[in-house]
């Protein structure tokens, strides 16, 4: 580089960044003060997983969901391509904590990077610290998560020129990351994704059966004065962010650091991050007037990317507002009789969360916050009841470790195909799936943690379209058979089930609520008349369905080296108790079926 900057996250540091990122392009300014917005390249608006690889020794397993670079070969490519990469530019060094600074689940992570906007968005979402405090918190933690990043050479345009070179190449020997040649900040904003990696593959070596590193969102419901929390684990692009915003109490929408307290014998968690990065498609003031209120205001500091700018105010896709006659985007000029979309699927908006009115006071608190409950959900049109309450601690990991899910724009490529997404976390964990599974089962049954303190575990599934449960005539379309509001219903319901306030179904997957409860439920939470039909559609079991998507897991999970035998059991478990529900009522089983026959014959 041509200069180094060393910004310690101070006003002076932070005006600096801010200025360069507009004088240099990388952000332009909006007529509202405090908001600015930055484009991606028209080709690099996702995580790149074609190239993004784990830099390993030889004997180091790496998850077969991954791909893996031999360790010697990864950093001689490394050394190629970023060669002279920052030069004419200026170095920029950042000092985060990823989490509450002193939280001993709080990794010390150092930023290098040439790009202003990275900083200026590392700023909103994540704790920096000066030199001297993130020396100190090194030497205690006795590990470094080290990450270099360079957009490279840029266009006329400001965005990165040689994209044919982009490479998020991470060396987990050494908590190194190397990401090239790109902008997108899933690929760039390293404390984010690429760390989280990191984390997972940290806790499995020296931390194992005692911390998770988690793609959930925490969020809490205020139940007649008792906080319940949640995290939920759903695939980038699924719902959580809107999800997590439906909670009178916001923790976090994308990570959660979780752990014991062996004080106590809880599962707590804390936000890694400070800040929100979120997916803007479909915010709009009826659904999400908390988010509105700030993405409107000069009050607070915004940073938007890849949507349409007309006479210096902001348009994306959903946001229920007349679109101007033209402008410009990510892709350049834009003019309504184009027919074009005015955003990108994947446009985003990046904020600090004590910008938000429902976020949580204690944020920087380093024990966090008490656990009721563990969510796991995706893109799954035809299968699984929208929610599902498991049995045991071992069903909670099954359930995490089945989901599939359709991909969606998060991903350079996605086509909307469904693909497995274990956990939602599929694509930040670095390590073996086997060993991953036996971390999380050892975390459950872990000691320190007290029998009532255990979270309970949830399959939820907000996406069930209507074709998988009725016969679509000509004219009619398809679509959810619920609607984004009803969210907000499904949390508080999983958490009376965590209580033990309402009763439930057994099923052979786990519990189901009540036709009765959720009646009640969605007229005093969201004002609305809640069908017993649509009730039949969204749990009754479509036993060919479910028992298809277990065989599937089998043979999936059965070519995983080192999976424990107790999952296939449960797995088998659950496939004779689905094929002796068939055999008795038929292929698809209602809930008030299914409560008859609890009655004849498991009267226990």
């Amino acid at each position: 580089p041509s200069s180094i900057f060393i910004n310690t996250g101070s006003d002076e540091d932070m005006a600096y960044i801010r200025l360069q990122a507009l004088k240099k392009g990388e952000e332009v300014a909006l007529s509202t003060k405090n908001h600015t917005c930055h484009f991606d390249g028209p080709d690099d608006q996702g995580r790149d997983t074609a190239n993004t690889r784990y830099l390993a020794y030889d004997e180091t397993p790496i998850s077969s969901l991954q791909h893996k670079l031999e360790h010697r070969a990864g950093l001689l490519e490394v050394r190629t391509i970023m060669n002279d990469l920052m030069k004419d530019k200026e170095m920029i060094v950042s000092f985060i904590s990823r989490g509450p600074v002193g939280s001993p689940v709080s990794d010390p992570t150092l930023q290098v990077t040439d790009s202003y906007y990275v900083t200026h968005s590392e700023f909103l979402l994540y704790r920096m610290m000066s030199p001297e405090a993130f020396s100190n918190d090194v030497e205690q933690k006795g590990y470094i998560f080290i990450n270099y990043h360079s957009a490279g050479a840029l266009t006329p345009t400001k965005v990165s020129a040689n994209l044919h070179n982009r490479r998020i190449y991470m060396d987990v020997e050494g908590w190194r990351s190397y990401s090239m040649n790109n902008q997108y900040a899933g690929n760039s904003i390293a404390p984010k994704k690429i760390n989280h990696r990191f984390a997972n593959m940290n806790n499995l070596r020296n931390y194992f059966g005692s911390r998770l590193d988690e793609h959930m969102f925490v969020t809490g419901f205020d139940l007649d004065g008792k906080v319940v929390y949640f995290a939920g684990a759903y695939p980038s692009g699924c719902g959580k962010t809107g999800t997590a915003m439906t909670g009178s109490i916001l923790i976090g929408d994308d990570l959660a650091k979780i752990f014991i307290d062996v004080t106590s014998g809880e599962v707590r968690a804390v936000n890694p991050e400070k800040g929100m990065f979120g997916i803007i498609e479909g915010v709009n003031r009826i659904d999400d007037p908390e988010t509105m209120e700030v993405l409107t205001s000069e009050k607070h500091e915004v940073i938007l990317s890849n949507l349409l700018i007309g006479n210096g105010q902001p348009y994306w896709e959903g946001m229920g507002e007349k679109f101007p006659q033209k402008g410009y985007n990510f892709k350049g000029e834009w003019h309504r009789k184009y027919g074009e979309p005015v955003s990108h699927k994947n446009a985003r908006f990046t904020i600090s969360l004590d910008s938000l009115a429902n976020h949580y006071q204690g944020k920087e608190k380093v024990k966090g916050v008490k656990l009721s409950g563990l969510l796991f959900g995706g893109r799954d049109y035809a299968t699984m009841p929208t929610i599902v309450m498991a049995h045991d601690w071992t069903n909670t990991v099954v359930h995490g470790a089945i989901i599939r899910s359709a991909t969606t724009a998060t991903e350079i490529g996605a086509d909307g195909t469904e693909k497995r997404s274990p956990f939602a976390n599929e694509a930040f964990f670095p390590g073996p799936l086997g060993d991953y599974i036996k971390h999380y089962l050892a975390f459950g049954r872990n000691p320190a943690i007290a029998a009532k303190n255990l979270p309970s575990g949830f399959q939820v599934n907000y996406w069930l379209h209507k074709s998988a449960r009725q016969a679509l005539f000509p004219g009619d379309t398809d679509g959810l058979i619920g609607e984004k509001r009803d969210t907000k219903v499904w949390m508080n319901i999983m958490a009376l089930m965590h209580q033990g306030r309402v009763e439930t179904i057994w099923t052979p997957i786990g519990r189901i609520p009540k036709y009765k409860d959720l009646q009640k439920m969605f007229s005093r939470v969201i004002g609305k008349e809640y069908k017993r039909e649509t009730y039949s559609q969204q749990f009754s079991l479509y036993i060919d369905n479910l028992v298809r998507r277990i065989d599937m897991s089998i043979l999936e999970f059965s070519k995983e080296k080192g999976m424990p035998e107790e999952f296939f059991y449960t797995l088998d478990t659950w496939r004779r108790d689905l094929l002796a529900l068939k055999s008795t009522i038929g292929p698809v089983v209602t809930p008030a079926q299914m409560i008859e026959y609890v009655a004849a014959n498991l009267p226990e």
